[in-house]
């Protein structure tokens, strides 16, 4: 091998070491909580929205934040619904400071008979604790009927622990 075949498959081997540290890096960001990337057991509630007081009972809900923005979560509310009456939810998250991030998802809804009767969408403002095992949120949730047009819309808030 030439002198610059060797130097060339040096440089390659260090860039290839210096990037899987790199990401190894990233990753231990990510395991020492830095991020809100991973899975949440959350508990949320409605709220007044003039005065944040909780309305209503507490109700279980998943959160998954994936790497790359996207989010699912899955809640069945004290309102009445059943899981077939509701999608799964799905959106997009981004950070919005060093423990601050915002989210935004949507789902569906359908009647009895398996009809679309519409969405509801939530924005939330979302506080990651100082250990990055918990989190607060503060969200609007927006009511629209199968035609797209706004029915109404509450307020919320939750609590979150890494699973």
């Amino acid at each position: 091998m030439n002198l610059r075949k060797q130097i060339a498959v040096i440089s390659l081997s260090l860039f290839t070491i210096t990037s899987l540290a790199s990401g190894q890096t990233n990753s231990q960001t990510c395991a020492n909580n830095q991020s809100i990337v991973g899975t949440w057991v959350v508990t949320r509630h409605g709220a007044d929205c003039s005065t944040g007081n909780q309305l209503g009972p507490d109700f279980p809900a998943l959160m998954t934040f994936n790497q790359g923005g996207t989010l699912n979560a899955y809640a069945i509310p004290p309102n009445g619904s059943t899981p077939a009456n509701s999608s799964p939810e799905y959106g997009t998250w981004g950070r919005t400071g060093p423990h601050s991030f915002r989210f935004r998802d949507i789902s569906l809804g359908y009647d009895g008979n398996g009809a679309f009767t519409g969405s509801a969408i939530v924005k939330a403002v979302v506080t990651l604790g100082a250990n990055g095992d918990s989190f607060t949120y503060k969200a609007t949730i927006d009511f629209y009927d199968a035609s797209g047009n706004l029915q109404f819309s509450i307020c919320g808030g939750a609590t979150g622990k890494r699973f």
